[in-house]
């Protein structure tokens, strides 16, 4: 009788996507992302669609910052994926661990996984804020920890200011110019 040889098992972490719950005006249809919508301050109230690298087939976005870099995710060739996470995707809390921190964007190229935050650039520097950017942080160095030991991509933290977000942006330029190393 030989002796079992057994092999190290593979662990790799598995979280569902969530999906969203997204409202429309009943007259309104569903624009592509690349629609131009004026005024922009309507973005917010539109369902868009059209996304080939997108976890999802509909999103809306908060701002027009938010849905150019979509764009920038679509056109982009070093993005596979991307999503903008449902609100219960992750628990990352803040605010001494009173608030939830909802990231706007998740993007996996060939070599990391992004967790992203576009933000007015005069907000970046605000308590709230970087208080926000710490939790995604210490989220991140910890899910790289994980995924790095057990053959997965690196987690990198964005924070990226809305007058850097233009159409004609590279993914790699803004993710080179704005990750987030550390905040102390």
């Amino acid at each position: 009788c030989e002796t079992p040889v057994f092999e190290k098992p593979v662990v790799m972490p598995f979280t569902r996507i969530e999906e969203h719950n997204l409202s429309k005006y009943t007259k309104d249809s569903i624009r592509h992302y690349t629609e131009t919508i004026v005024p922009t301050s309507a973005i917010p109230s539109k369902v868009f669609s059209g996304f080939r690298k997108a976890c999802h087939s509909l999103y809306k976005f908060d701002s027009k910052t938010e849905k150019d870099f979509s764009i920038i995710l679509e056109q982009d060739g070093s993005v596979l994926k991307w999503l903008r996470p449902a609100q219960k995707q992750f628990k990352i809390y803040w605010k001494h661990n009173s608030r939830q921190y909802h990231p706007d964007f998740v993007v996996e190229t060939v070599n990391a996984i992004y967790m992203i935050e576009t933000k007015k650039e005069g907000d970046i520097e605000t308590p709230d804020v970087q208080d926000k950017s710490r939790a995604a942080l210490v989220y991140c160095r910890s899910a790289s920890e994980f995924t790095t030991s057990n053959g997965g991509k690196p987690w990198k933290y964005l924070l990226i200011p809305h007058n850097a977000v233009m159409t004609n942006m590279s993914f790699e330029n803004l993710a080179r110019q704005h990750e987030v190393k550390t905040l102390d």
